[in-house]
C-alpha cells in the first residue's frame, strides 16, 4: 500500500464516515474565526463527503446525513452521530491502548450494526497551527475504527492548505486531503 494513500484498502468496503466533533480552540486566533462552529463542522462534513463521492464511493460509503436519518429511525438504539462520547479520541488526549472506552464503543457498535460496514472513520477533531510566516495551518485529526473489534486501527493527521484566514478553499483543501488518505483523485 502506497504512503501517499495509507488506507487504500478501504475503497472496496463499505464504511461510515462519522461527522467532525470538535474544533480546538488554540492561542493562534485562527479557531477565534469560527463564529459559528456548527456550520464549520457542517460546512467540513459536507465538503468530505462531496469529495469522497466525487472520487466514487458515494454509494457503498454511509455520510452523517444518511447516519443521522437512520439514528432517527432507530431512536433508542442509534445513538445521534453529532453526539457522540468522543472525547478520548481527540489529537490531544493520549490513549493507553487502542481499545475504544465505552459508552463511545457501543455507540460505535450500534451505528454500524444499521449498515453494512465494520469500519468508521471519523473526523474527530479540527485544529490550527500557526506558522513561522504567521499563516495558519488547518489539520484534521482522523481515526479509523473497527467498531466489531472495538478498537483504534489507525490514527493520523489531515494537513489543509496553509493560509491567512478560515475560508471556505481552506476547508476543502482539507477534504481533498482527507479523501487523499484511501484515494488519489
Amino acid at each position: 500500500m502506497p504512503a501517499a494513500t495509507p488506507l487504500a484498502g478501504l475503497a472496496g468496503q463499505h464504511i461510515v464516515v462519522l461527522p467532525l466533533h470538535y474544533i480546538r480552540a488554540d492561542t493562534s486566533g485562527f479557531a477565534a474565526q469560527i463564529t459559528d462552529p456548527r456550520a464549520t463542522l457542517a460546512a467540513l462534513d459536507s465538503a468530505i463527503e462531496r469529495e469522497f463521492d466525487a472520487r466514487g464511493f458515494g454509494s457503498t460509503w454511509t455520510f452523517p446525513p444518511a447516519l443521522a436519518r437512520s439514528a432517527k429511525r432507530n431512536a433508542g438504539y442509534v445513538s445521534n452521530p453529532y453526539s457522540l462520547a468522543a472525547e478520548r479520541l481527540r489529537s490531544s488526549v493520549r490513549m493507553a491502548d487502542d481499545r475504544l472506552a465505552e459508552p463511545f464503543a457501543s455507540q460505535l457498535r450500534a451505528m454500524v450494526a444499521v449498515t453494512d460496514a465494520r469500519y468508521a472513520l471519523f473526523p474527530v477533531e479540527l485544529r490550527f497551527e500557526r506558522l513561522a510566516d504567521g499563516r495558519m495551518l488547518p489539520l484534521l485529526h482522523v481515526v479509523l475504527l473497527d467498531a466489531r473489534g472495538s478498537s483504534v486501527r489507525w490514527a493520523g493527521d489531515v494537513r489543509g492548505a496553509a493560509s491567512a484566514t478560515l475560508t471556505p478553499a481552506t476547508i476543502e483543501s482539507l477534504a481533498f486531503a482527507f479523501a487523499d488518505l484511501v484515494a488519489a483523485p
